[in-house]
């Protein structure tokens, strides 16, 4: 729905847009004819050729808001791709066309009538479509439409161009009317620059190709602390229109169930969401794996280290032990108080996310409870029993290989 109300407010903009650009061209057209100014005339013409510009983004953007059907499945956001393509052409044509004018103006030179009636009207263009600018501009980057904010820079050069006319109409009023040759000429480069980038942009997006490196790696760091995840294998983003589709592939702790993998996929949509605005659809393809590091935690009674003994309860141990295993040997442990074993309330729950909190993947442990079951499973934390002739954290550490996993609640 979110994607549907940004079109929405595309759509108003740019019908908006269009409607002003109608009255400047009227507005600019009759007052050129009325002071016998051709450079406003040529502005006049310059602004009608605008208004297609900004309908075809409203063109574009109705269509985006089209229903994906089964010969579109993908929906038809990749039209306003297009759109943004052909406005960035029509940028670099009004470059050509400012760059004649730069020229002719140098040759031909005229004097006009009704100097303040054309310089007031040529300053009220100036502002009016810098206006349009900041208005499409501030919407098309809220919305993240390409195809707007295309049709904003052209509306920033159009501002240019009008500037132009006010410093040709002020040149002829004072005599020196090639004052404005120079200017036409770095501001037709500078469209040009434009006008090429915003091409660029297009033409990659319609390509699938995602040009925000370090969304990406930002991206990248926000699954890659996803509880449960091993790997991070591959990370695919394209944008379409305001949207964007992902794909990912990651690494999981051992068999995984279709309710895991879909909880996993809204942890993954949430982390890329972070990043990027209005994330249409994200594929998660969970590949099992085993661990070759794990963190281990075991409830326990005191602080003992490698003699401390196994807790009975895990909500109501005192302390937890955690080590790590790297290739099958113990390494550096810790033991960490646990503060919410004196809870009244979902002592488990918050034992869990203290085990979560330090980011073990391996929990042993006698007994469990239903809600910490499921959400250590959820979690993807593995869990296994701990054997009754083992009293000690290092007397579990030996047997770790030879554990039971449990795979369903005791409690």
């Amino acid at each position: 729905m979110i994607v549907q109300d940004n079109l929405k407010l595309g759509i108003k903009v740019s019908r908006n847009a269009t409607l002003a650009l109608a009255f400047l061209a009227f507005l600019k057209g009759a007052v050129g004819i009325y002071s016998g100014s051709t450079v406003l005339l040529a502005d006049a013409v310059h602004t009608g050729l605008d208004i297609f510009a900004s309908l075809a983004v409203w063109v574009g953007l109705k269509i985006s808001l089209k229903s994906s059907g089964e010969r579109f499945p993908y929906g038809y956001y990749k039209a306003e791709n297009i759109v943004a393509l052909f406005v960035s052409l029509l940028i670099l044509l009004s470059g050509v066309e400012l760059l004649k004018e730069g020229f002719a103006s140098v040759k031909t030179p005229q004097e006009l009538e009704f100097q303040g009636l054309a310089l007031a009207t040529a300053v009220f263009s100036v502002l009016a479509i810098y206006a349009l600018f900041i208005y499409k501009q501030n919407v098309g980057t809220r919305i993240n439409s390409q195809a707007l904010i295309a049709d904003a820079m052209h509306s920033y050069v159009d501002a240019f161009s009008s500037m132009i006319v006010v410093v040709s109409i002020l040149g002829s009023a004072l005599g020196v009317p090639e004052l404005d040759s120079l200017g036409v000429i770095v501001i037709s480069l500078l469209i040009f620059k434009m006008g090429i980038e915003n091409a660029r942009d297009a033409v990659l997006t319609l390509m699938d190709a995602w040009l925000d490196k370090e969304a990406s790696e930002r991206i990248k760091k926000n699954i890659r602390e996803i509880p449960g995840l091993i790997k991070l294998e591959d990370l695919k983003l394209r944008k379409s229109g305001l949207v964007v589709f992902g794909e990912a592939t990651v690494e999981v702790e051992g068999e995984t169930d279709l309710k895991r993998v879909e909880l996993l996929s809204e942890e993954i949509k949430t982390a890329i969401k972070k990043e990027v605005k209005n994330l249409e659809h994200i594929v998660v393809n969970a590949k099992p794996m085993s661990r070759k590091n794990l963190r281990l935690a075991i409830p326990v009674l005191d602080k003992e280290g490698l003699q401390a003994k196994p807790s009975e309860h895990l909500g109501k141990a005192p302390y937890f032990f955690f080590a790590g295993i790297e290739e099958g040997r113990a390494g550096n442990w810790e033991i960490i108080e646990n503060l919410s074993s004196n809870s009244e309330k979902k002592r488990g729950m918050k034992a869990v996310e203290l085990i979560i909190r330090e980011k073990a993947n391996v929990l042993v442990v006698r007994s469990l409870g239903e809600g910490p079951f499921h959400m250590l499973r959820n979690n993807f934390i593995k869990i296994l029993q701990t054997p009754e002739e083992a009293d000690t954290a290092g007397a579990i550490l030996d047997r770790i290989r030879d554990l039971e996993e449990i795979t369903a609640p005791t409690e």
